[in-house]
């Protein structure tokens, strides 16, 4: 017997909603709710919504990025730095959070899915320092 992840159930809701509206979206909803009740699998809850939203993301070629910087960047930049990561992960759109962290010293981090970008001040400073260690 094989067992059920979040990420196939998933992939079922999708498929099982994708081109419904109305009446016939909200049974196929609720179905799948019902199933994963039944699969005992309202703890993973929010990992299936996850998985989902990733699912839905990429068939509708939507990005999300989490940008965190040492202080506030003007608008200009960030549309600049939106505008980059379409081109770079060739998305329809970007939806992006951006977050401020004064201990980062300076620069920025940027998370696109599993990929992270780190050219934070204190990151090159960690490697920095890295580095001279393995010099002794």
């Amino acid at each position: 017997m094989t067992k059920i992840s979040p990420k196939n159930i998933a992939e079922a809701v999708y498929k099982a909603t994708e081109g419904k509206s109305g009446q016939e979206l909200s049974f196929a909803i609720k179905r799948s709710a019902q199933l994963i009740k039944d699969k005992r699998m309202l703890g993973k809850s929010d990992e299936v919504l996850s998985a989902l939203s990733n699912i839905f993301d990429k068939k509708t070629g939507i990005v999300r990025a989490k940008i965190t910087t040492a202080k506030n960047i003007k608008e200009e930049e960030k549309s600049k730095l939106e505008n980059e990561i379409k081109e770079r992960y060739k998305a329809q759109k970007v939806i992006s959070e951006f977050f401020e962290k004064e201990e980062l010293l300076g620069g920025m981090r940027v998370e696109v899915g599993d990929e992270v970008l780190d050219s934070t001040y204190r990151h090159k400073l960690h490697e920095l320092e890295k580095f001279l260690m393995q010099r002794k």
